[in-house]
């Protein structure tokens, strides 16, 4: 059964906001289970006396964080637990890490072909402009759910045999350290927030200006050549990455 608690509209903490902290309860206390169908606006703007209005803001605000997600035509249903991903501070596959949490994950390649590098590509891979590069174009998913989209470019001459390879079984860096010459030692990541765009709300199966992680790879050889540069827009309501530091006692 759904929290008893009221909305209080004598105290200045919005309507939506109270709302929204009642859902949030009944769902971290399994009152709303994974799956589950929440009540309706016209069910809720009852149970608490308060606007369909004030219902939907509260909704949605939820779904943008990635607690519930909406079906057109179906309800709005309480969403799965957040992927926690550590890969941050350290070197793992897909396959791999998704595998230590406990889920099925699987790709599909939507482009792998032969380009020239344009001005931006050339100047982070180090290469001449027009130079031959290999683009992947990667969509990730964890239980047939797409995940993340990844778009990865690497020098053609060191890593052309890498496409000798099914790259929806290969792990990527896996197939790089068969080869001395481009194994990875290093990696920079960096991380943005921003929205999804019309194509990936089409790809990734969420609503466009929905929150998503941007991440920017680079990929190091051991002699610091970039191996490996690559773009990846994760989902932001299936996503959170941690990140562990270690302070170094001072004397």
């Amino acid at each position: 059964m759904p929290s008893k608690k009221f909305i209080d509209k004598t105290i200045p903490i919005p309507m939506f906001y109270q709302l929204k902290q009642i859902l949030l309860t009944d769902i971290r206390n399994g009152v709303y289970k994974t799956g589950d169908m929440i009540p309706t606006e016209a069910e809720l703007s009852i149970m608490y006396d308060i606007s369909r209005s004030t219902v939907r803001q509260a909704i949605l605000e939820l779904v943008h964080e990635g607690y519930l997600n909406r079906a057109k035509g179906k309800g709005t249903f309480v969403a799965e637990d957040k992927l926690m991903h550590n890969f941050i501070q350290k070197i793992e596959s897909f396959q791999d890490e998704m595998q230590r949490l406990g889920v099925t994950p699987s790709t599909e390649v939507i482009a792998l072909e032969c380009i020239n590098a344009s001005t931006e590509i050339s100047s982070i891979l180090q290469i001449p402009k027009g130079d031959k590069i290999i683009f992947l174009h990667r969509k990730r998913l964890v239980n047939n759910e797409p995940v993340v989209l990844i778009e990865t470019y690497l020098p053609f001459e060191k890593c052309k045999f890498i496409l000798d390879y099914n790259l929806e079984k290969e792990a990527l860096y896996k197939l790089l350290s068969q080869n001395s010459e481009t194994v990875i030692c290093k990696v920079e990541r960096t991380i943005e927030a921003s929205i999804a765009n019309k194509y990936d709300a089409r790809l990734l199966q969420v609503y466009k200006g929905q929150a998503i992680h941007y991440f920017k790879t680079k990929g190091f050889a051991k002699d610091n050549s970039i191996i490996e540069y690559s773009q990846a827009r994760y989902r932001g309501d299936r996503s959170s990455f941690q990140i562990s530091i270690r302070i170094e006692p001072t004397n």
